[in-house]
């Protein structure tokens, strides 16, 4: 077993201060922190026994070796270093009443463990040793003088170092034959046309377009992180769960044999199809089944991953995740959650008496759980559509593509599925799809408000998209609205036992109407729908940050992030080999 010995210099506390302070580092335990294994301590001498990590350090694997020798770093190595070193960070700022300091964080002191993560070393020195900083000393806060300042705050600064030193592959640190370095804050900020970004950038991320999207939000966390102001920093838990959810889709496409199934969440292993067991079938629609869809045409592998990555990049509590994906060259398939709660369809089916056995509780869904509903769906379909340059679309909703979370809020689900159909399949039900659909075979965003409308007609009924009536005729839902004279009697028989609701259902009811006017341009946008649902529910409003609310400084100039996706956008396909 090969272990390190750090020899440390003059220590300036007493042997009792270091033997607590000895204690403490002792005791932080976590898989991102390199342990310490034992310590010596005398009158003339202090060592401390740490893991050798036969991998070496970050700083060695990425300037250790220059032209051909250098070694290759892809995109899911740098990104589980970022997760390793925040995750250690986190660790060690909840220590000691949450008052525990690194103090030395930098590339050379983060190493990589087995797992290809990354394990920070020399924890708690600062506390002992005071050292002077170099005024060039690029890798630390501005406001340090000494490892007397030390902070929590100067952490994230040096962590955010970090994160712009995986992006460019550029040098804070000076090191007996290691590369010249630079400044990696002015550097970045001085960016201003796409030469200079591509001189900014490793060229080896910039040759995949499909990590962009993964390398403007790391560059966006290290930029708040190298803020001037300690105040303006973001706190390490913070960064983690930004890093942590980039981390849970990795979109360059690597996977490119016949058979293999891609785990969109944590590492992303690949399987044979062999090893998978697909448990139940749970419903069938147009663009397969649940949760085993099947595309019908012969796109190429690598822009089904492209859009497997937007698809699979979406995080937010009103969208159900992909979990997982298979491909090979005759068939696609998407793994999915499962929600308990069902689907709106099934929920709304069996309070109508329609579905005889069913294993859905028939438990009243009063009119505030329709809202819920409603406006989770809504925010569900709002953020697809900010998503890959607000070009994405839906293209089947309806309430059987829309699930009940367990706080009664609509997900939904099978979003951007039309892409890769040659051509729509026929609806099983046209009353769910807008008139212009059925006539031209394509959807859109305004095609999709149509659909939602149709949703929300279904919540205030509890009506199916449509039903038949009389002798055998089927009417589909919005025209048996349209024919009534009164609209009162539109509502749910369950419904209309509180009449203290029937003002904002018939304000839902408005909307729903104008959701399915027959000209697209006359519909109402999925932003100011979602707003007017959260009116009329009084639901706080999600107020969802995205780049063009975030990136925009008070002047209204774009910032130094906003500037630098703009240039990567036109960048990128020009350096695809």
């Amino acid at each position: 077993m090969k272990i390190v010995v750090k020899r440390l210099k003059s220590v300036g506390i007493s042997e009792q201060d270091f033997k607590r302070h000895m204690d403490i580092v002792g005791n932080v335990r976590h898989e991102n922190v390199a342990p310490m294994r034992a310590y010596y301590s005398s009158k003339d001498e202090q060592l401390m026994l740490y893991d050798y990590y036969s991998k070496g350090s970050i700083y060695a694997l990425l300037h250790g070796q220059t032209g051909e020798s250098r070694a290759h770093v892809d995109w899911g190595t740098r990104l589980k270093i970022a997760i390793g070193a925040a995750r250690g960070i986190a660790e060690i700022h909840k220590q000691s009443g949450a008052k525990l300091v690194h103090g030395n964080i930098k590339s050379s002191n983060i190493f990589i463990n087995r797992q290809h993560y990354s394990c920070l070393s020399d924890l708690g020195l600062v506390d002992m040793i005071e050292t002077t900083f170099r005024p060039n000393a690029r890798c630390y806060a501005p406001e340090l003088k000494s490892t007397r300042n030390v902070s929590q705050a100067s952490d994230v600064y040096s962590f955010g170092i970090v994160l712009l030193e995986l992006l460019t592959r550029k040098s804070t640190e000076y090191l007996p034959g290691g590369p010249e370095p630079v400044d990696l804050v002015k550097l970045v900020g001085s960016v201003k046309s796409k030469e200079m970004a591509a001189k900014v950038f490793d060229e080896d991320l910039l040759k995949h377009p499909s990590i962009k999207e993964d390398m403007v939000k790391m560059l966006q966390i290290g930029l708040k992180c190298v803020s001037k102001s300690k105040k303006k920093r973001p706190k390490m838990s913070e960064v983690l769960k930004i890093l942590d959810d980039i981390g849970k889709v990795n979109r360059e496409s690597r996977f490119l044999s016949e058979r293999k199934l891609v785990i969109v969440e944590g590492a992303i292993p690949t399987y044979d199809l062999e090893d998978v067991l697909f448990v139940e079938v749970l419903g069938r629609g147009p663009f397969g089944t649940h949760y085993r869809a099947r595309l019908e045409n012969g796109n190429a592998i690598v822009e089904f991953q492209q859009h497997m990555g937007v698809i699979g990049g979406m995080r937010h509590e009103n969208i159900v995740e992909l979990r997982a994906y298979y491909f090979s060259r005759n068939e696609k398939l998407l793994v999915y959650d499962y929600y308990n709660q069902g689907r709106v369809f099934a929920v709304l089916l069996v309070l109508s008496n329609f579905a005889k056995e069913t294993t859905i509780d028939k438990e009243p869904l009063d009119w505030k759980t329709r809202l819920k509903i409603a406006v989770g769906a809504a925010r569900g379909i709002a953020h697809i559509y900010r998503q890959d340059g607000g070009k994405l679309v839906h293209g089947n909703i309806k309430s059987s593509t829309i699930f009940i979370n367990g706080e009664k809020y609509g997900a939904v689900t099978d979003f951007g599925l039309a892409k890769f159909m040659i051509e729509l399949p026929i609806m099983q039900t046209p009353s769910d799809c807008a008139p212009e659909v059925i006539d031209t075979n394509k959807v859109s965003q305004a095609s999709d408000v149509y659909s939602f409308g149709v949703v929300l007609l279904e919540l205030l009924t509890g009506k199916p998209s449509q039903d038949t009536i009389y002798v055998g005729r089927v009417i589909s839902l919005v025209d048996w609205i349209k024919s009534l004279w009164n609209a009162a009697i539109v509502f749910d028989v369950e419904l209309l036992m509180h009449p203290q609701d029937e003002e904002s259902m018939m304000q839902v009811l408005q909307i729903a109407m104008d959701c399915v006017a027959i000209v697209p341009e006359r519909r109402p946008g999925m932003p100011d729908i979602v707003k007017m649902l959260e009116e009329i529910s009084d639901i706080t409003p999600f107020h969802e940050s995205n780049l063009e609310d975030v990136l925009e400084d008070p002047w209204g100039q774009p910032s130094i992030e906003s500037r630098l996706e703009y240039l990567l956008e036109d960048l990128l396909p020009t350096l695809t080999p």
